[in-house]
């Protein structure tokens, strides 16, 4: 019945339950962890020969009669959608055609085969299948679902409509008589950069307005270079229809076989700093902001309770059972919800069972809203509208004074570009084009990656906002660039 590893851990065990209001905290038995010669010197009192056979030779004894065994299935179990790879390989090439003529450029061609061949033979088709699924029921009901994090990287994604970021090097095409631009010096000029930044082009072979596409991103950031890291799809569904999207999930697989991923919390810094505050004073003890320090290292992370995934669903094969994997429970104990979630955080079982994040975020509940007012269609929007590109560096578009509020740009009320802090940088940086509010969201979601790092270099004129690392994959792009082996 071991409480801490070592006799002076005590203190920690003490301060919890202090805090925790137990009054007889300061009461501890001494169960720390004894190694063996401190059990035989306990049970001395026997002699020394039964002594060795209480703590030595029968409890050896015992653990020799116990066969190994594993709880939980120590096996990769994905779901089965049957046909998957054949599903996903149409469903890309009937977009790509679409989009692309029926002859495909080569380059468009070798991106789809180098990439359905990594995702295929790594049995990863059904992930986008569900993805695919999901996204496109979302849509069907009228909401556009955000793609999060490095699923843009992936043309396969772009093609089954799981994200709208296409990571092809920067293009035109048309999509009326398939003529297509990716190899002019024009282009060319535009490589690592957006695609939308380039200058309006109308068709030379039918006249038509071209279409610009590309933001150039490597198929290895989302799969790795050997294309077999598995695939990460996080996705952003509106606040109003997450929970359509988690029973969907169920619809798909079955009763009993979609689950909510559980999480064990510990005790946050913050509160432990409070419990350790409290103890030092009712024991009128004076400690050194060090040993404070100390004492709250010890007890911070503590179990604490159980809790929920804010979007993470983990899905079961249908030949399976949940409990060959994990126990369920209801979260922090309480029974009358109807949620039900995995005992086991999910990072305990990611080499066995495979979790969906369907994450809610207000941004495709706002597009809607914003749709059913105008009636415009958000996907109609060009990317490089010029008023729209406008409002990130004046607040001249928008029609009103913003003096009051102390501000000149016009994104206050633009998802991620409205805190004071990311309005300071468009202040530092007045963007233009596509590529720089790209960076610029690179540079804002990192810590102290702009202030005192980036800032500096761009303010004092020694680089510009295109020049600074602001995401990770500008490391591996310019290194590339400049001939660096990719692996």
């Amino acid at each position: 019945d071991v409480h801490f590893l070592d006799p002076e851990d005590e203190v920690y065990r003490r301060i919890i339950m202090a805090g925790k209001g137990f009054a007889d905290a300061d009461n501890q038995a001494p169960l720390y962890l004894r190694t063996t010669e401190e059990m035989l010197k306990e049970f001395q009192y026997l002699g020394s020969d039964k002594a060795m056979e209480v703590v030595v030779t029968n409890t050896n004894l015992i653990a020799d009669m116990i066969e190994s065994i594993s709880p939980v299935r120590p096996d990769k179990c994905p779901p089965v959608i049957p046909d998957s790879d054949k599903l996903l390989t149409d469903i890309c090439y009937s977009k790509a055609h679409e989009m692309y003529g029926p002859n495909l450029p080569q380059i468009v061609q070798d991106r789809l085969e180098k990439e359905l061949n990594s995702i295929i033979t790594n049995g990863f088709a059904v992930m986008y299948i569900i993805a695919q699924k999901l996204v496109w029921k979302s849509v069907e009901d009228g909401y556009l679902v955000g793609s999060r994090g490095s699923v843009g990287s992936s043309f396969v994604a772009t093609m089954a409509g799981i994200t709208e970021v296409n990571p092809l090097s920067p293009h035109y095409y048309c999509t009326k008589c398939f003529y297509n631009d990716f190899y002019s010096d024009e282009v060319k000029a535009y490589a690592g950069k957006a695609g939308v930044d380039m200058p309006d082009k109308v068709c030379p072979k039918c006249g038509e307005p071209l279409k610009k596409d590309g933001f150039d991103i490597p198929f290895e950031t989302f799969l790795g270079f050997k294309g077999d890291k598995e695939p990460d799809i996080d996705l952003n569904f509106s606040g109003d229809y997450q929970p359509v999207a988690h029973k969907f999930t169920e619809v798909m697989f079955g009763e009993g076989h979609a689950f909510r991923a559980g999480t064990i919390s510990g005790i946050k810094d913050k509160t432990v700093y409070g419990y350790v505050k409290a103890y030092c004073e009712d024991n009128g003890l004076m400690v050194s902001r060090d040993e404070m320090d100390r004492l709250v290292q010890g007890c911070a992370g503590v179990k604490k309770t159980t809790g929920q995934h804010p979007g993470g669903i983990v899905i079961v094969p249908q030949e399976n059972d949940i409990m060959e994997f994990t126990p369920i429970q209801y979260p922090a104990d309480r029974s009358e919800g109807d949620t039900i979630t995995t005992h086991f955080d999910f990072h305990a079982m990611d080499d066995r069972l495979v979790k969906l994040d369907i994450l809610g975020h207000d941004d495709p509940t706002v597009l809607r809203m914003l749709k059913d007012i105008t009636g415009l269609d958000p996907q109609s929007i060009p990317l490089d509208d010029p008023d729209t590109m406008r409002i990130f560096s004046s607040s001249e578009p928008l029609g009103v004074s913003l003096e009051e509020l102390d501000c000149d740009v016009g994104s206050i009320a633009i998802p991620e570009f409205g805190t004071t802090f990311v309005r300071q940088m468009l202040k530092d940086t007045r963007p233009t084009t596509m590529e720089e509010l790209v960076r610029i969201s690179g540079l804002s979601h990192g810590t102290d990656v702009w202030l005192g790092n980036a800032q500096d270099l761009v303010l004092s004129g020694t680089a510009t906002l295109s020049q600074v690392i602001c995401t990770r994959d500008d490391i591996m792009n310019y290194l590339i660039l400049r001939g660096g082996d990719p692996s």
